[in-house]
């Protein structure tokens, strides 16, 4: 870590305030239509008038109060109203509009118009900060900028990854595994319908679902992480007979899957912790506490902890072999900048890249070794390119 930690991207300089331009024209243009759907002159951006919007003029089902007496109007609440089937067709559109303009807002605020003040004077770089041990999972958390939650979805957030640039005569490299929790399932529950998938080389997201990609890749995870079928509706904005359906077909293609989330619930209530794959425990000490609420929250994390756990621990085993493969292969302008989920990002000279880009996958795919022989390939996806979004 303290050999990785002084280096990070470049920001490109002329970049925050054309973007910050952008995404404040998108967030009227947002705001905007709020208040036209709503048909008031309401300050939609105040979470009171908002409240009192929803609840007290339009009389929507759903609404809680905090201590204070006001109307609660987080974004998860906002999001099971808009998935309610009975909620007009009006006051869905509102509130959509509404998720969408404080998502661009978020995004000005903590990106666009923050980022150029995180700068390093010296460096003319931003160096993020990692915490080794801030996560249940074990994965690494970015701070102060946190550069891990930049949205890769939408059109704001891969213009924002733009802005992040190799120096002059070099390129960014993006190194990402593929479909790695998946891969992870696969080998930890012994599903043999993905063992073969991914050993023919198969998109399992693509084979999943016919509708697109993104959806097929929701329902993937979601269904592992034990969502339910309102939960899934809400995130696909589909009908719950339609997510019933989703997941039902999913098991039944899969039954390994039900069988593997079955056997780690009981482990972890006889046991008060989940292992990964190279046998690091998550403790969960209140698993079988009486509260049902609370006791299906930590079933649902612990069938979760060994997949993303397992996933932490091969990135991690991958940076720290990373150093030492690099300055073996003398490749001694390629450096590691971000760690971002399963993505490794270097900066390397363009006379380093056609060694770096293989070495790097060798290493990443190899990582579990020699401790762990996975029954199923590891993949690597890298390419180099002159900034985050089109190296990504």
């Amino acid at each position: 870590m303290r050999r990785w930690s002084g280096h990070c991207c470049r920001c490109l300089p002329t970049w925050n305030a054309r973007a910050s331009r952008s995404t404040a024209t998108s967030s009227r243009g947002y705001r905007q239509a709020s208040r036209r759907a709503s048909r008031v002159s309401k300050n939609l951006g105040s979470p009171r008038q908002l409240g009192e919007l929803l609840f007290d003029q339009l009389k929507l089902p759903g609404g809680k109060r905090t201590k204070n007496g006001q109307w609660e109007t987080r974004a998860g609440l906002l999001d099971d109203l808009a998935a309610n089937e009975e909620l007009p067709e009006d006051a869905r559109k509102l509130i959509n509009t509404m998720l969408e303009w404080r998502q661009l807002s978020k995004l000005k605020s903590t990106y666009t118009d923050a980022l150029p003040l995180h700068v390093n004077a010296q460096s003319a770089r931003i160096h993020t900060s990692y915490a080794l041990a801030a996560t249940t999972t074990g994965r690494l958390a970015s701070t102060d900028p946190n550069l891990q939650n930049i949205p890769v979805r939408t059109k704001e957030g891969r213009e924002i990854r733009t802005a992040f640039i190799a120096e002059k005569g070099a390129q960014l490299i993006s190194a990402d595994y593929s479909q790695i929790e998946l891969r992870v399932l696969a080998h930890m529950a012994d599903i043999p319908q993905l063992k073969k998938a991914f050993a023919d080389g198969l998109d399992i997201h693509a084979m999943t679902a016919s509708e697109t990609r993104r959806r097929a890749k929701a329902i993937n995870f979601g269904i592992i992480y034990g969502i339910s079928a309102f939960g899934l509706a809400n995130q696909l904005g589909i009908s719950r007979q339609e997510a019933g359906e989703y997941i039902a077909t999913y098991f039944k293609r899969f039954p390994g899957i039900r069988d593997y989330m079955e056997t780690t619930k009981k482990f972890a209530h006889d046991h008060g912790y989940v292992e990964t794959v190279f046998g690091r425990r998550v403790h969960y000490p209140e698993i079988n506490t009486k509260n049902p609420s609370m006791r299906g929250f930590l079933e649902r994390a612990a069938i979760n902890a060994p997949i993303q756990g397992s996933a932490a621990d091969i990135i991690r085993r991958a940076m720290v072999r990373m150093p030492s493969a690099l300055e073996s292969a003398g490749l001694a302008h390629t450096t590691m900048l971000l760690q971002v989920h399963d993505e490794l990002i270097f900066e390397a000279r363009e006379a380093e890249i056609a060694t770096a880009l293989p070495l790097v996958q060798k290493v990443m795919e190899q990582a579990p070794e020699p401790i762990v022989k996975f029954s199923v390939p590891i993949h690597v996806d890298a390419k180099a390119a002159s900034n985050w979004e089109a190296a990504h």
